[in-house]
């Protein structure tokens, strides 16, 4: 709640990319910090990294949202955000089936939970990467955008 608060207020003066870039990159830190807590850690030690990871995710979610709503022309903003919102739910819903697949697959829980979290952290950091060469540098409001797809 406060990730995409603040992240929609700085995205005033910084623009999307570097807010959906760093979220990403605070999300893979939070899950790769899960990932080398070791085999038995204190439930202490995990809830930065917990908190990393959800700090993030919803800190990069904001400006993504802007990206592709402000990319699409607004006769389609319906549709645009049918088809944001349905690929970012079986995102998820894959990346928890696969998570879970490796956590119950693996023939040591705690070997599987670093696995999990490490393919994870993996694919946040190339999120991240995919966001830097796909997010324009500042993004432009609907309007503008709205003028540049009907011109």
């Amino acid at each position: 709640m406060f990730a995409s608060v603040l992240s929609g207020r700085l995205a005033r003066t910084t623009g999307d990319r570097p807010l959906v870039v760093s979220g990403m990159l605070l999300a893979a830190l939070g899950l790769a910090g899960w990932a080398a807590a070791g085999s038995a850690p204190a439930y202490p030690l995990l809830v930065l990294p917990m908190m990393a990871a959800g700090f993030g995710t919803s800190f990069a979610l904001t400006g993504t949202t802007t990206t592709v709503m402000g990319s699409a022309p607004s006769a389609y903003s319906g549709t645009a955000s049918a088809v944001f919102n349905t690929t970012r739910q079986i995102g998820s819903a894959t990346g928890v089936a696969l998570g879970g697949t490796l956590l119950a697959t693996a023939t040591d829980y705690n070997a599987g939970l670093r696995t999990s979290m490490t393919i994870g952290a993996l694919a946040y950091l190339t999120a991240a990467v995919l966001a830097w060469l796909c997010v324009p540098p500042r993004s432009h409001g609907r309007s503008s955008t709205a003028e540049t797809h009907t011109a």
